[in-house]
């Protein structure tokens, strides 16, 4: 998955950030608060018609995605709120650009790219929920091919192509293979029981 090979590959980048912003007495939720601001600021470059504004904006949000966690492992803060919080805020974000993009096309009354941005939407809070339920479970179920930050290079490119019904659709198509890739990886883990 992407998120492993950023973390190893990227940690040159993100851990002297991480320090920084320890220095300056930042915590890992008020990062994770930042990061979403700045999604709701791209939310607006989309809803305005400045996609390609909003897909370079995205790619600093993201950057602050990646730091929050970064600045826990460092700082060695692990606790279940912390971990609640960066899911929550990440659905928020999400949620905020994909209406966006759904908002937008309605206004251009493009009812297609609106019919996508809901199903990207509901596609990609499964992949979260079926992870979520069964880990409730105590099952494994972090398989897929869409997961978050999949979603999230997709999105960046389709802001910066300025193609939102291309990008709506195959984040669609990765997140509706991911919860399928997730189910079936539960019922392999229960089929027996």
């Amino acid at each position: 998955m992407i998120t492993n090979w950023g973390r190893k590959n990227l940690k040159f980048i993100l851990d002297p950030i991480a320090d920084l912003l320890f220095k300056l007495h930042f915590t890992p939720n008020g990062v994770t608060f930042l990061g979403l601001l700045i999604t709701a600021v791209v939310a607006y470059l989309i809803v305005t018609g400045h996609l390609l504004a909003a897909g370079l904006l995205y790619v600093v949000g993201a950057g602050a995605d990646a730091i929050d966690g970064t600045l826990a492992r460092r700082i060695g803060i692990r606790n279940p709120f912390g971990a609640f919080w960066d899911s929550t805020l990440d659905r928020m974000g999400e949620t905020f650009v994909i209406s966006a993009l759904g908002y937008q096309a309605a206004l251009q009354g493009n009812y297609i790219t609106v019919l996508l941005a809901f199903t990207a939407l509901m596609t990609s809070y499964l992949v979260s929920y079926t992870r979520a339920r069964a880990e409730g479970l105590d099952l494994e179920c972090n398989v897929g091919i869409g997961t978050r930050v999949e979603r999230f290079v997709v999105m960046v490119l389709t802001l910066l192509l300025q193609q939102p019904a291309y990008g709506l659709g195959f984040i669609t198509l990765i997140a509706g293979i991911t919860v399928i890739q997730r189910i079936h990886a539960v019922w392999q883990q229960t089929r027996n029981t």
